[in-house]
């Protein structure tokens, strides 16, 4: 299983249409030691290297992918979410109203 900082660096990357060869390119590393950094060998420099490239900060590469986001109607309202916790919330708002709606 990839560690979560390939994971983002890979996605990022992948959003970016950036290929692994070509960061590798813009952190002046051979392509063989970005592969090493991925692998869990990454020293605090190589990684400061990886966001500075994708133009990202260094934490954004260790936070967690939530991968959950997109658009949900209800009624003639439509709510955007980037996590789950942004659809649970929206989706427990409604309830809450439905509820008010249905006791009037």
């Amino acid at each position: 299983m990839e560690n979560i900082l390939s994971q983002n660096v890979r996605r990022i990357c992948k959003e970016r249409k950036i290929q692994l060869k070509e960061l590798a390119w813009r952190m002046g590393v051979d392509p063989a030691a970005l592969t090493r950094a991925l692998s869990g060998n990454a020293r605090l420099d190589t990684m400061q290297k990886m966001a500075t490239s994708l133009g990202v900060s260094l934490k954004s590469l260790f936070e967690p992918i939530d991968d959950v986001e997109g658009f949900i109607r209800i009624g003639k309202q439509v709510y955007q979410f980037n996590s789950r916790a942004e659809l649970e919330q929206i989706l427990t708002n409604n309830s809450e109203k439905s509820l008010l709606y249905k006791e009037k």
